[in-house]
């Protein structure tokens, strides 16, 4: 097989190394043992399709076939699911060395169930399937990371959804709150999204999610303002969840 490299974009068609990306890649466990000279001889007996695609880009349709495993290498991918009504539903965010795709690829059927939107100028790796069952058949240790890589997504996938589905709107809330705790020890919580986008990633409207914030202010749980959310009764939080 003969590597293609190349970027294409609504503005831009240009030429691309993908030799400048092999620390990020480095980074992703499927290549964790690879050298230098494992990525060049890799690049070099497959196909693989090396993509660059501006700010509010669609990266992939829902309904789609998906035929390759996608590597972010720069960039963020907003993974949302759109109604009948133009209304996003945001489940996740994929940013530089996570991968999608992988749980599609080989299913039947491949179809994409969500839609993919570039949030900033972002570049993907594009492995097809007869390349990823190359490195499988050949590669023990990255037929092992490409199946904990499996297992890991349906778990992630089954903590979302019932996330979105079980949970009410100040559970959520709490569980946000718990979770940004537990990782950076401050009660101060920065909120690196707009009370818009944070309501999308929770599936709910922006009008509910200010509402319960409001009441949980008025409880004595947290106040905020644009920028923070100030945990006000860190134990109060918890036993709401």
């Amino acid at each position: 097989m003969q590597a293609v490299t190349y970027v294409t974009s609504a503005k831009k068609v240009m030429k691309l190394k993908l030799e400048d990306y092999y620390k990020v890649l480095k980074k992703i466990s499927l290549f964790g043992s690879f050298t230098e000279e494992d990525f060049s001889n890799l690049f070099n007996s497959i196909d693989y399709r090396f993509s660059s695609f501006s700010k509010d880009s669609m990266v992939f349709m829902e309904g789609r076939e998906c035929n390759t495993l996608n590597i972010i290498l720069s960039g963020n991918i907003r993974i949302q699911k759109i109604d009948s009504y133009g209304n996003a539903l945001v489940v996740v965010d994929f940013k530089e060395g996570d991968v999608y795709g992988e749980t599609l690829l080989f299913g039947k059927p491949n179809i994409y169930p969500m839609t993919g939107i570039s949030t900033v100028e972002t570049g993907v790796l594009f492995l097809p399937k007869d390349a990823v069952f190359f490195l499988c058949k050949n590669d023990e240790v990255f037929l092992k990371e490409f199946l904990t890589l499996l297992s890991l997504k349906s778990v992630t996938l089954s903590t979302k959804l019932n996330q979105i589905s079980l949970k009410t709107i100040r559970q959520k809330i709490c569980e946000f709150i718990i979770m940004d705790y537990n990782k950076n020890k401050n009660l101060k919580i920065k909120l690196n999204m707009t009370k818009r986008e944070w309501a999308d990633i929770m599936g709910v409207q922006r009008p509910s999610l200010s509402r319960d914030l409001l009441a949980m202010k008025k409880m004595g749980l947290i106040d905020y303002d644009f920028n923070y959310i100030y945990v006000k009764d860190l134990e109060g939080i918890r036993g709401m969840v």
